[in-house]
């Protein structure tokens, strides 16, 4: 009977031991807080990924648009074969995404009247709906007989990792420029 308790006794003794060795034990505890800590890091880092890519797509939007007003606002007046080109120019700014969603709209306007109020002459879109707001957005960038060229870009940006948490984002960056050698641009 005392053999008996006395395995009781030691088998308690020894659990206890070992409960105590292992609270005094750290590194049960680095392996629990990384396993915590671990899958944080990995999302945040799959999220930095995709802010960098999202803010390189809408640099690069940006850089489409301008790209093809500046081309632009170079001519006296522009043809299709010229307007094709530069349209392939913008697209080739978005270089190595995937054109699949972008849209560029290219309008030349001109200030009518003595309120310069702008008015659309000619207008070209391609893979988008037309850019309502250009006449608003150009008031005030002319006088009367003036013409600006507005284009604009838009690009759908599907991140790879947050693509649950955000879905697609949408970009579009309007560009304005004044013809270089006459007040408006005219279309062929």
């Amino acid at each position: 009977m005392n053999l008996m308790l006395f395995n009781k006794h030691h088998i308690l003794w020894s659990f206890s031991n070992i409960c105590r060795a292992w609270q005094r034990d750290n590194r049960a505890n680095v392996v629990i807080e990384t396993a915590f800590i671990f899958p944080i890091l990995i999302v945040m880092l799959m999220g930095t990924m995709d802010i960098g890519r999202g803010l390189l797509v809408n640099k690069k939007v940006v850089s489409a648009a301008n790209i093809a007003a500046d081309l632009i606002g170079r001519e006296e007046s522009l043809t299709d074969d010229e307007l094709n080109n530069y349209i392939e120019a913008a697209q080739l700014a978005m270089d190595p995404y995937a054109l699949g969603s972008f849209g560029i709209d290219v309008a030349g306007i001109r200030f009518v009247n003595a309120s310069a109020d702008p008015e659309v002459q000619w207008r070209d879109t391609v893979n988008m709906p037309i850019n309502a707001s250009v006449e608003a957005d150009a008031d005030g960038l002319g006088s009367e007989n003036e013409g600006v060229v507005a284009v604009t870009v838009t690009y759908s940006f599907t991140p790879q990792f947050s693509n649950i948490i955000t879905g697609t984002i949408d970009m579009q960056e309007t560009a304005f420029v004044r013809g270089r050698i006459t007040s408006f641009v005219r279309r062929e």
